[in-house]
């Protein structure tokens, strides 16, 4: 392999991986109502709470994944958050024949995947933890 695709491909990776966690918790931030209202509907209590924690949690793992700073942790924690929310929020509905909710969980499982990857292959000498 070569240096440069060995020390930009995981840094790419945790760039694009990262996205939709920056994107997923600025919207809990920006139309909490919304998300309060989908944790409401599967009847999670506290919801707003609930909107605001997982939006949190998105963004320092977002954050945690761009720098590169404890990205194992954080990656695996990742993963069990799309295991949680996928099996909440879009298995039920996908089993159902919703289609929408098909592509929410095979969207989930493919960066699920790359969250295992980041974690057990660690997040390359591009970032502050360097493998």
């Amino acid at each position: 392999m070569s240096p440069t695709l060995a020390a930009l491909g995981p840094l790419v990776s945790r760039l694009l991986l990262s996205a939709v966690f920056f994107y997923s918790g600025y919207q809990k931030f920006a139309a909490t109502g919304r998300a309060a209202s989908s944790i409401t509907g599967r009847g999670l209590p506290f919801a707003t709470a609930g909107a605001y924690a997982a939006g949190a949690f998105e963004l320092t793992a977002a954050l945690l994944l761009v720098f590169g700073l404890r990205a194992r942790p954080a990656a695996l924690a990742a993963f069990g958050y799309l295991v949680f929310v996928s099996f909440l929020f879009h298995w039920h509905p996908a089993v159902r024949g919703d289609h929408a909710q098909v592509l929410h969980l095979l969207k989930n499982a493919g960066i699920a995947g790359g969250m295992l990857l980041l974690a057990s292959h660690g997040p390359g000498t591009m970032s502050l933890d360097r493998g």
